[in-house]
């Protein structure tokens, strides 16, 4: 038992010093996402922590990025609720004038081998279509840095084998 507790304790050791996981970021977020015509991720921080919005992915992960919805790929078909859709695109509509706030998705964000940046969202494919049909240009993400062998885990032999 001592064996294993002591893996524990250096475990809960290495994790002082970290902000809150569970979070749900400030509305208003800045940025200024494009740098030599390429979009880049621009982070905002936050120190107000109401809820819990967070995902296995993005647990550890507190900024919450605007990602234009062109440069997002959705490889995988969804299936839809049309109520829930529906649902989420008045929240949406209202969200500027009320609290009301919609959780960002998770987008895997894999570097090419070239610098060139990929973003892939399996998840949030309700919020992706509401965001997609108010013809929104941008939507809420937390980017979660990854790699073309996490893609495979997703993908399996349809992932791409080169990102440039």
């Amino acid at each position: 038992m001592e064996f294993i507790s002591q893996f524990i304790r250096q475990a809960s050791r290495r994790a002082t010093g970290f902000r809150p996981i569970l979070q749900r970021n400030c509305p208003n977020p800045v940025s200024f996402p494009f740098l030599f015509g390429l979009w880049q991720p621009q982070a905002r921080f936050c120190t107000s922590h109401r809820t819990m919005d967070t995902t296995v992915h993005s647990a550890g992960i507190a900024e919450i990025h605007h990602v234009p919805m062109s440069v997002i790929k959705r490889p995988i078909p969804s299936v839809l609720d049309e109520q829930k859709v529906a649902s989420l695109m008045e929240t949406i509509k209202h969200e500027e004038r009320e609290a009301a706030e919609v959780p960002p998705i998770d987008l895997l964000w894999i570097t090419g081998s070239e610098g060139g940046n990929y973003y892939f969202s399996f998840g949030g494919c309700h919020r992706f279509e509401a965001y997609k049909r108010l013809q929104r240009e941008t939507i809420k993400a937390k980017l979660v840095h990854s790699t073309l062998g996490d893609l495979y885990h997703y993908m399996g032999s349809s992932a791409p084998k080169y990102l440039a």
